[in-house]
């Protein structure tokens, strides 16, 4: 019997496979202006995530806004060395992945730029740049947050394994005698 829970719990172990972060390490987003009205526009319509800034935003060929994916979030810079004003800019950020269910600003240097402006529905990430104010170094970071994690069934599997295990391993321990004496 014992052979037989061995087995199986190596069998569990060898087809369990491990669950996988939600990221866009990889993935190819598409940057657009949306609207009319501004001279800034992204200089890069698509990008593949990872290692370093994706998109410029900027009047070409001078970029000024550098937006920078990271595993779980964005971060956006002012790289134009100078203070901006940018009174009619949206820029919409598509293919961003399913799995991410909202986006959360976590801090924002950026006069005119809350929470309001940030915006996840569908894969396409909304930043509303209407009306706000840059310093030299301003910047702002987006935190992009999962849908809740759903077990999958090889977890299930071995939860359910280790339970039966562990009721085999108690029922089939040795009852002892135990003997009180007192003094």
């Amino acid at each position: 019997m014992r052979k037989f829970w061995v087995t199986c719990s190596f069998a569990a172990l060898v087809a369990a496979s491990p669950a996988q972060a939600a990221s866009l390490i990889g993935n190819t987003v598409t940057c657009s202006q949306v609207g009319a009205g501004s001279s800034y526009s992204c200089l890069f319509n698509s990008a593949v995530v990872g290692g370093g800034r994706e998109f410029e935003v900027g009047a070409a060929p001078n970029a000024a806004i550098g937006l920078d994916f990271n595993g779980g979030g964005l971060k956006i810079t002012n790289i134009s060395g100078t203070s901006l004003s940018l009174s009619a800019t949206i820029l919409s950020l598509t293919n961003v992945s399913a799995a991410f269910s909202s986006a959360n600003l976590l801090n924002s240097s950026i006069t005119g730029f809350d929470s309001s402006d940030v915006a996840l529905q569908n894969g396409d990430l909304r930043l509303n740049f209407v009306n706000t104010a840059w310093e030299r170094n301003s910047s702002a970071n987006i935190a992009l947050d999962t849908a809740a994690a759903v077990p999958e069934p090889s977890s299930w599997a071995m939860m359910f394994l280790g339970f039966g295990a562990m009721g085999a391993a108690m029922r089939s321990r040795r009852r002892q005698k135990v003997t009180v004496r007192y003094a």
